[in-house]
């Protein structure tokens, strides 16, 4: 047994390990304490959270590369995705449209403000606004995206402080909604709070370690396909924090502290729970996703005729396919793991 598998059985308390696959075993009230005390450690915590979380992930620079590869795709990412107009009028095209579930504090929409052309329509969906509101502001100014085109260029220096004649400058646009995405998860509401079939491109960074069970993170992944339109993508990450050692003994520690503190039951193999700094009480619940769960999500999205993973019968999911999945971000590399699905 390796150390961090004996990390994992020490922490959660199990004994055998737990298939993907396996019915979930944690009740709703055990699902609601856990994300309760995710929620708690985000409004605590935010402003030192977001202190730390300024610079991109070294894996968007791939994502972006793939997703606006015109070889890599069966139908191209939108032209305007590009940095530099294909042609010479300086018209950034039409907006792109993005969903950020779990958005933090925009830093990806910084990111793709700085790589793209368009202007940017971001639906922004997060249980702490407070992360993201502070940035809004800043980021529309920032990269307002003018649509001036080339003939609007040569007029005069008084025609343009008047604005006559001139397109107005179209700016980066944030919607953001407060979403406990757990709490809607539970409760059935959660595919009526996204778009639907409309969105150039779907995220999750940083969210999917939060969610408990299995079942809610492959709703999670149905939600995103859900609000693309036919040759959007999803892009989803996967924390693997045991991969780093300090990371692993730390997770055990704490997760047994954490459990007795709260009276919570054995957790689930590759369940934990994650402090921050030197705050002493707040917890955030993390689960590292192994490979073989990856492929068990995609297999349980897969099924047209199955059951949805609530347990009721629902609408075929959306047709996808698979473009990458590879390991990016830490010293090594290798601390998440990402999936790029595109909607057919």
């Amino acid at each position: 047994m390796s150390i961090a598998d004996e990390q994992r059985v020490s922490a959660s308390g199990a004994t055998t390990a737990q298939s993907a696959s396996q019915p979930d075993a944690y009740s709703p009230q055990v699902i609601r304490k856990l994300n309760d005390l995710t929620s708690d450690f985000y409004a605590r915590e935010a402003a030192s959270f977001s202190a730390t979380r300024q610079a991109p992930w070294h894996g968007w620079e791939r994502v972006w590369k793939l997703i606006t590869a015109h070889d890599a795709v069966q139908n191209p990412f939108p032209s305007h995705a590009a940095r530099v107009p294909d042609d010479d009028t300086g018209d950034s095209g039409a907006p792109l449209t993005i969903l950020d579930l779990g958005c933090g504090n925009l830093r990806f929409e910084r990111f793709l403000a700085e790589r793209t052309n368009a202007p940017l329509r971001v639906t922004a969906l997060d249980n702490c606004p407070d992360l993201a509101s502070p940035e809004i502001g800043a980021l529309s100014a920032a990269f307002p995206h003018s649509l001036r085109s080339s003939s609007a260029a040569s007029k005069t220096k008084e025609e343009d402080a008047s604005g006559q004649g001139a397109n107005p400058p179209e700016k980066t646009i944030v919607d953001l909604r407060a979403l406990d995405i757990v709490e809607s998860l539970l409760d059935g509401t959660f595919a009526d709070r996204l778009p639907r079939n409309s969105h150039d491109l779907a995220v999750a960074f940083g969210l999917m370690h939060h969610l408990p069970t299995f079942a809610l993170r492959a709703r999670v992944l149905e939600g995103l396909l859900g609000s693309l339109r036919p040759g959007g993508f999803a892009v989803v990450s996967f924390w693997q924090f045991l991969n780093d050692p300090r990371l692993a003994a730390k997770a055990a520690t704490v997760t047994a502290e954490g459990r007795a503190a709260h009276c919570l039951p054995t957790f689930h193999e590759n369940d934990f729970l994650l402090g921050w700094q030197h705050a002493e009480g707040v917890y955030r619940f993390c689960h590292h996703t192994p490979e073989d769960e990856i492929d068990a999500l995609l297999a349980a999205i897969r099924e047209p005729n199955a059951p949805s993973t609530s347990g009721c019968a629902s609408a075929a999911p959306p047709s996808f396919r698979e473009i990458a999945r590879f390991s990016a971000d830490g010293k090594q590399e290798n601390l998440n793991r990402y999936l790029i699905l595109q909607r057919l």
